[in-house]
């Protein structure tokens, strides 16, 4: 067991650990109130959104039906992560296109959980093939990672929704 750790963890791209890295360093310092652009805050959903993509296209079988529950699972994601934004919790900054936002506590645990999935089901896309291409498991992965694409997409949609009312009001 000890030498499939050590052969999983060496045999890893260095680009896996850098964006673990990224992804916890974001994380963490989205635990404080802070005053961030669209922009930035987008870099997350997309990360989630290409990874995703990538691996619908690189491992999975498309079909009709895989896309539209990969869609459908997107939407429901999207709403759930809309839904952990309390608006009222945010301001439009004082410089031209920011916003002030108060400390995310979801952030970091759904990436690092996020990453972790999509980390398994990686590794065993390297290790047994077939298996990920076994329905319950394809499935599976398709299911979560559009939960968890659409969960930051939901929440970047919030901070736009936000930051354009506030434009609005103004």
């Amino acid at each position: 067991m000890l030498d499939f750790i050590t052969h999983m963890l060496v045999d890893t791209p260095l680009w896996v650990y850098a964006l673990f890295l990224f992804l916890l360093f974001r994380g963490i310092k989205a635990r404080r109130p802070a005053t961030v652009t669209l922009p930035k805050l987008a870099i997350i959903p997309l990360i989630f959104l290409f990874w995703d993509l990538y691996d619908l296209l690189i491992y999975r079988h498309l079909s009709v039906s895989i896309v539209l529950l990969w869609i459908g699972v997107l939407f429901i994601g999207a709403l759930l992560g809309y839904m952990l934004i309390r608006p009222e919790r945010i301001t439009r900054g004082t410089e031209p296109g920011t916003l002030h936002r108060q400390a995310d506590y979801s952030a970091l645990p759904l990436m690092m959980t996020a990453f972790a999935i999509k980390y398994v089901f990686g590794v065993m896309a390297a290790v047994a093939p077939a298996t990920m291409h076994k329905p319950i498991m394809s499935g599976t992965a398709v299911v979560v990672g559009g939960l968890f694409a659409g969960s930051f997409i939901g929440k970047f949609t919030r901070y736009c929704r936000c930051y354009f009312a506030e434009g609005q009001k103004g």
